[in-house]
């Protein structure tokens, strides 16, 4: 089971939904910079690349929408805001 921080879940999930970092960025309040970067960290963390990138944004890759990135693999306490 993955114990990943609770905003890369968010930012994950935001960019597979909107396709872009800057339309994610807007949803999230977050600045694009910040949401790239926890893109770039989920990547490293789980050893594979999850998007394709091109001019046009983000498009998900097999594995992105593989089963073990679901929900229900995720520890409870990545589904939790972080408080402090």
């Amino acid at each position: 089971m993955l114990d990943l921080d609770s905003y890369l879940l968010r930012a994950f999930l935001t960019v597979a939904e909107i396709g872009t970092v800057n339309g994610a960025a807007v949803k999230l309040n977050r600045t694009q910079a910040a949401v790239s970067m926890q893109i770039r960290k989920l990547e490293e963390l789980v050893g594979v690349t999850l998007f394709s990138r091109s001019s046009k944004g983000l498009e998900l890759r097999a594995l992105g929408r593989s089963r073990w990135l679901m929900p229900a693999k995720w520890s409870p306490s990545a589904t939790r805001s972080r408080k402090g």
